[in-house]
């Protein structure tokens, strides 16, 4: 009998759960119509628009008026809808707006940039480029490709017509044998993380470089400071290169002892083995492995007991937003700079070089931090 008890008992849940689905879903149907019938009344006035445009000799597509209507919306978004979402949503409903004032993309093709890696599932590149474009009141997709032949990839490049391209890990250093063109500074680094399609002329560019100095100087003196560099890969030559032109003393920790003389000898700097790490002695430390990253965020590219309190600490991973190394580093008194100032500056440069057009970085740093908080919340 006892059984039988908690069989109705679960089976009564079971109905209450699917009568409470079925009330919400049919509010979420009521509240789609309400949508739709607004989104009519907002075509209608936008097609009232064109007809006055058209009669004044004006363009259609307005992007600073576009620009407008994105910051208007930020200040009355609902904490439910994330910053990235609601450009998604209302980029859909703008680009609604312009076709029925009878203008297509100015273009013709919309265009299209990507970015390449393996792992590339964690990137935020797509929301936060994707967001850069519609608050530009521009044309374009950014999409994440998971790119295991790099050759093949750049022959996609080329293939699809793609207006530019985000390379990264782990394909910084290989890309650039595929290129056309490399720039002085990618060529110097020795890595590239940035492709621009100029006329079905390949170009190569770091931006990495730029990116990690102006996250580092906008916290603490470079010029003459002890600076350690934790990586050898494409990252590391960027961030190594740019601290070295910015006068820092620089020490190339790897786990990997070939890499990482190849790249002290490359940079002109010192070199230890990480297995061989016993103090740091350093005014700044720098992570440029994925060590960290999700999903792996468990993880640390050094022993944090280490660590002296007066030291600069920066983490180029971005995902978490507040990574396992940085986090004990606070706890041990260090000023720490997460991976978002890194990835935002570094974007915005791309984003100019892709469409010559002044990146709206405010923008960009908010959707990535509002991805990540939701992620936060979510796992």
């Amino acid at each position: 009998m006892i059984k039988m008890k908690e069989t109705r008992t679960e089976n009564s849940k079971i109905v209450n759960s699917e009568e409470d689905v079925a009330t919400l879903r049919k509010r979420i149907d009521d509240i789609d119509e309400q949508i739709l019938e607004m989104i009519g009344r907002r075509l209608e006035a936008a097609r009232a628009i064109g007809r006055i445009k058209q009669q004044a000799g004006i363009t259609v597509v307005d992007n600073r008026r576009e620009g407008e209507i994105f910051q208007r919306l930020l200040s009355l978004k609902q904490e439910t809808l994330k910053a990235g979402s609601l450009y998604r949503i209302f980029r859909s409903i703008i680009g609604a707006g312009r076709s029925v004032q009878k203008q297509p993309s100015k273009t013709g093709v919309l265009p299209i940039y990507a970015v390449f890696g393996d792992p590339i599932g964690h990137s935020l590149s797509p929301v936060m480029h994707n967001s850069a474009l519609a608050q530009a009141g521009l044309d374009g997709c950014y999409l994440a490709c998971r790119v295991k032949d790099i050759a093949a990839a750049v022959t996609g490049i080329r293939g699809l017509g793609l207006r530019g391209a985000s390379i990264t890990i782990p394909h910084k250093m290989d890309v650039m044998k595929h290129l056309d063109r490399v720039d002085s500074m990618a060529a110097g680094i020795g890595a590239v993380n940035t492709v621009v399609n100029r006329r079905g002329v390949l170009h190569g560019c770091n931006t990495d470089c730029s990116g990690a100095v102006k996250a580092l100087a906008d916290k603490t003196v470079i010029d003459g400071q002890d600076v350690a560099l934790v990586g050898a890969g494409g990252a590391a030559r960027a961030i190594g290169f740019g601290i070295r032109q910015a006068g820092g003393r620089l020490t190339i920790i790897n786990r990997t002892a070939e890499k990482g003389e190849k790249l002290a000898s490359d940079l002109d700097c010192d070199f230890k083995p990480l297995s061989e790490i016993k103090e740091l002695p350093y005014r700044i430390i720098v992570n440029a492995t994925s060590v960290g990253m999700a999903p792996r965020d468990d993880r640390i590219p050094l022993d944090t007991d280490l660590l002296e309190r007066e030291t600069v600490v920066m983490d180029s991973v971005y995902n978490p937003l507040k990574t396992r190394f940085l986090t004990q580093a606070a706890n041990k008194g260090c000023t720490t700079i997460d991976g978002v100032a890194m990835f935002v500056n570094q974007g915005a440069v791309q984003f100019e070089l892709w469409t010559g057009r002044k990146a709206p970085v405010d923008v960009m740093r908010r959707v990535v931090l509002d991805e990540l908080r939701a992620q936060k919340v979510r796992y």
